[in-house]
């Protein structure tokens, strides 16, 4: 099986990811503070990377293509609903997580639907070889949504969480930047962008424990942590 140098430095990097979610799993296993809701967000990035890998083995076939973004639809969706369990009252939170299953069941009902009919043209094209697909920015949007809730609860959070959600809303955006890069092509001569993307996130998953480390464990200011 061949693979272009771009596809090669995209599997290999994806380990990062991998590594990255067994890394925080087994770190709020060894501190025991942090709710579940935060386990299931650290197994996702383990399910993620899976599919991730085998997708980036196989470019071409848009069976793994659809899946791999389906896995991550998961993982945003956990995240949001994670950060809900945190942030909102009782009441909102479930209205807000029935909202956003359906929202990215329907998601995921479309990505299942490519496999057998793929869509012929970038959902939201950024240049001429550049751009996401519907997948792709249905993403970013989750993504988007999780940022925007951290930012308008970040006056509950401590002047050093705050400084840490700096840094993760900076890797966010740098992510973004970089996820903007073919994933078929080295540029100028070394650089694989979307390679790039997979260690930055991964990254910012240890980053993101870290956060949760300070609300929970050190810092404190989270209540019915164990829910």
């Amino acid at each position: 099986m061949y693979l272009h140098d771009a596809h090669i430095a995209n599997v290999v990097t994806s380990f990062a990811t991998l590594g990255s979610g067994l890394v925080v799993t087994l770190f709020w296993w060894f501190d025991g503070k942090q709710p579940l809701r935060w386990l299931f967000f650290y197994l996702t990035i383990i399910i993620t990377a899976i599919p991730t890998i085998i997708h980036h083995m196989y470019p071409t076939q848009q069976f793994w293509t659809s899946v791999d973004v389906m896995s991550n639809i998961l993982l945003v969706w956990a995240l949001e609903i994670a950060l809900a369990g945190d942030f909102f009252t009782q009441t909102f939170y479930k209205k807000f997580v029935s909202v956003m299953t359906l929202i990215n069941m329907l998601v995921i009902l479309k990505l299942g639907y490519e496999i057998f009919s793929p869509p012929a043209n970038l959902f939201l094209p950024l240049g001429e070889k550049s751009g996401f697909t519907f997948g792709e920015t249905a993403l970013i949007l989750n993504a988007v949504l999780s940022v925007g809730i951290m930012a308008y609860y970040s006056k509950t959070c401590t002047q050093k969480q705050k400084s840490v959600l700096k840094v993760i809303v900076a890797i966010f955006i740098l992510g973004l930047i970089l996820a903007t890069g073919s994933d078929d092509f080295i540029k100028p001569t070394f650089i694989g962008w979307h390679s790039l993307w997979h260690i930055t996130g991964a990254f910012g998953f240890i980053v993101f424990w870290f956060f949760n480390h300070l609300r929970f464990s050190i810092e404190g200011g989270i209540e019915n942590v164990s829910s």
